[in-house]
């Protein structure tokens, strides 16, 4: 047995310090020949040029994508002031439609106007001694509040400019039938509590007021049976609810563009045959009317 093998019997790392040796210096050697063959084959080194090519890459992809921010900016300012203009058309619309709600009786509404109270005659309880029964049965009837006295009170405001109108609480709009069902008035077809019946309308106070107190007027009657069946205030401020019952439709259909133009044609020349009777300028007219 040898010394060296002896000593790396003793010393077992000793071998492993060896190999790594040996491993260490081939690699150092084919470094060098590596570098020495550079040198001598003027091998290219291609990690400059491959940096380059890289740099020019994602410089242009730089400037696409700059440009597609620009382009986005730009359409996003687009948007925005589209959005703006469509904002304020939504407001005109939100404000129209708050106004066809108010006018069509859907939402509640407050301002100033008038009440009207009607209340039946204290007159018409006790039948006078000298009178028959039927002619105390037509005195008696005029005492009464009918369903005519209430239409033609809400008829007299609406042409005073009345923007909303309701007869004991109950909103009057387009269609709202008030009719006598035996000796009940029904509004909406809905019974009122009788008399007294209590007439609301807002608009502007005075004109409301004028309307209802003009001369041979819708009230003038009650003056002559008993001023007592009528009352007028002017109010700061009252309340009327909305409309409350069926809003469905079975029949009525909204009209084509042109239908409706026609519509509105004939609806322009009725007008000025209103306005030919007013002003006496259409004899056949007037003849219409005097028959």
């Amino acid at each position: 047995m040898s010394a060296f093998t002896s000593q790396i019997r003793h010393r077992p790392w000793l071998a492993q310090v060896s190999v790594l040796a040996v491993l260490m210096g081939a690699l150092l050697a084919l470094a060098l020949k590596t570098q020495d063959r550079v040198r001598t084959e003027q091998i290219p080194n291609v990690l400059p040029s491959r940096l380059a090519r890289a740099y020019v890459e994602l410089r242009d992809d730089n400037n696409a994508l700059r440009r597609q921010v620009s382009d986005y900016s730009k359409r996003l300012q687009k948007y925005q002031q589209e959005a703006g203009s469509e904002s304020e058309r939504s407001k005109l619309l939100a404000e129209d439609l708050r106004k066809a709600q108010v006018l069509a009786g859907m939402t509640p509404v407050t301002g100033p106007g008038v009440v009207v109270t009607l209340r039946d005659s204290a007159r018409g309880r006790t039948k006078p001694a000298d009178l028959s029964e039927a002619d105390w049965y037509q005195l008696r009837n005029e005492f009464i509040i009918h369903d005519r006295d209430i239409r033609d009170v809400v008829n007299e405001l609406k042409a005073s400019g009345a923007e909303a109108v309701a007869v004991n609480d109950q909103r009057v709009i387009a269609n709202t039938p008030i009719r006598c069902v035996g000796p009940v008035v029904y509004v909406n077809n809905l019974p009122t509590s009788g008399s007294p019946v209590r007439i609301t309308a807002i608009g502007d106070a005075d004109a409301l007021l004028s309307g209802l107190l003009m001369a041979e007027g819708v009230l003038d009657g009650f003056k002559v049976v008993d001023p007592a069946m009528v009352k007028v205030d002017k109010v700061a401020t009252v309340l009327i609810p909305a409309f409350n019952g069926d809003t469905r439709l079975r029949f009525a259909k909204v009209a084509s563009d042109a239908k409706a133009e026609e519509a509105m044609r004939a609806s322009e020349n009725a007008a000025k045959t209103g306005d030919s009777v007013i002003t006496g300028s259409n004899p056949d007219a007037r003849g219409v009317q005097g028959r």
